[in-house]
């Protein structure tokens, strides 16, 4: 990191107004976090691994910072430390120890052909994670193998000078004065059995991406719709019979990404969240009426008018002059009491789908295929992320109670519809 400090590289910056809320949710047992992985052809070399690391952190340094508890606001620090790549757990998305001595708000574990990227939510969402872990692979492959990635895309040219634009916090550049703030009915939440034990139960699904665009496509829906319509169909199914909460509606919450929307290039959190809710005490919903619930719900509420409102009633929030007079102890019981009020609340699953990744045909060789996958959630016992690359699909679902069906009924519906899916788990 010395050579970053040469760049222009801050030796500190504010939380981005999405990540304000991680450090004050966390507790001693949870952290917000989330891993994205490349699974390879090849059993990895850790010296390389290494190397790419270093390389990777000196092009994106954001991920070199670590966590600092001001008077007023958290914030983070640049180290001059680099991390050392780690052999994986069996265990994965154990909350990070955030002390001084450790620091680092990420990992990068390796085992046989697998590379993962662990990462704080207060650093960056998936796609900025996704650059960083694909940076590195890029230098990955030209150290191991003597092939030169082209940059473009989502990999970085480690050779180029980190630019300021990727660690600016693009919430309040884009924010308008025209706030909406919009009070939500809480969702119905799935029970079952909790693990007694700290293991997140983790279920990949593995596809042809052309499969599940098909299948798709015959339906007029997008993937990430049809995959939404499946997962309230499994959802539903669970709730049929139950008392607690009937009343309420099933919600899944579907992350957008702002990129679409508005030339940023920042690598921090930008995105927003749409809750689709779904009323079972109306009806028994075949999946096509569910696919349409979903499109047209997400074609109103992801309007860039509406959607700009609502991040800037946060950034409003934010800029509120009481709150940012009041010392981080209360702020951080401020922040702590709306997680609880609108975070997973108003949800019953999240289902975050990356989309399609191009990866360079040079890196195609060497990479099958990309995971991502969850953390531990805090209150709601399930989540789903899926991301599509090198021709593959993965759907991976993070769980904490004993009870599969959700996966299976999912994945059941999957296959019904033509889409060859390989289950795994940990």
């Amino acid at each position: 990191m010395d050579s970053a400090a040469h760049r222009g590289v801050p030796a500190w910056v504010r939380l981005d107004n999405a990540a304000k809320i991680y450090p004050a949710a966390k507790t001693r047992g949870w952290m917000p976090m989330f891993r994205v992985t490349a699974v390879l052809r090849d059993d990895v070399d850790p010296d390389a691994l290494q190397r790419a690391l270093d390389a990777a952190l000196a092009r994106v340094p954001l991920f070199g910072y670590r966590l600092r508890r001001g008077l007023f606001w958290y914030y983070l620090e640049r180290q001059r430390r680099t991390p050392r790549v780690e052999p994986d757990a069996r265990n994965p998305l154990l909350p990070i120890n955030l002390t001084p001595s450790k620091g680092f708000l990420f990992r990068v574990r390796y085992f046989r052909k697998r590379v993962a990227l662990e990462v704080f939510h207060a650093v960056a969402d998936g796609y900025g994670a996704s650059v960083f872990l694909l940076t590195m692979m890029a230098e990955y492959v030209f150290l191991r193998y003597g092939e030169r990635v082209p940059p473009g895309g989502l990999v970085l040219d480690t050779r180029e000078r980190p630019q300021p634009e990727e660690w600016e916090d693009s919430f309040p550049r884009y924010a308008r004065s025209v706030v909406h703030p919009r009070g939500e009915e809480a969702a119905w939440r799935l029970d079952g059995t909790p693990d007694e034990t700290v293991h997140l139960h983790v279920v990949t699904g593995v596809m042809p991406t052309d499969r599940l665009l098909e299948a798709a496509r015959e339906r007029k829906a997008s993937v990430t719709h049809l995959l939404a319509a499946l997962l309230l169909q499994a959802l539903l199914k669970r709730k049929k019979g139950t008392r607690r909460g009937r009343n309420r509606p099933v919600k899944v919450s579907l992350p957008v990404n702002l990129r679409r929307y508005y030339p940023s290039k920042t690598l921090r959190n930008f995105s927003f969240y749409v809750n689709v809710p779904v009323r079972s005490d109306y009806a028994d919903y075949t999946l096509d009426q569910l696919i349409l619930i979903v499109k047209s719900y997400m074609a109103l509420e992801t309007l860039e008018p509406l959607l700009n409102a609502r991040f800037s009633a946060n950034v409003r929030s934010e800029q509120n002059p009481i709150l940012r007079a009041a010392p981080l102890v209360v702020k951080d019981l401020v922040l702590k009491f709306m997680f609880r009020l609108m975070g997973e609340r108003l949800m019953t699953c999240t289902l975050s789908n990356l989309g399609q990744y191009d990866v360079p045909p040079q890196m195609q060789k060497h990479i099958e295929r990309l995971d991502i996958i969850n953390g531990r959630p805090n209150k709601n016992p399930l989540s789903c992320l899926a991301i599509s690359a090198c021709g593959v699909t993965s759907v991976s679902f993070s769980r904490t109670i004993r009870e599969s069906e959700v996966e299976r009924d999912f994945f059941t519906g999957l296959v019904e519809l033509g889409v060859p899916v390989t289950v795994e788990g940990n």
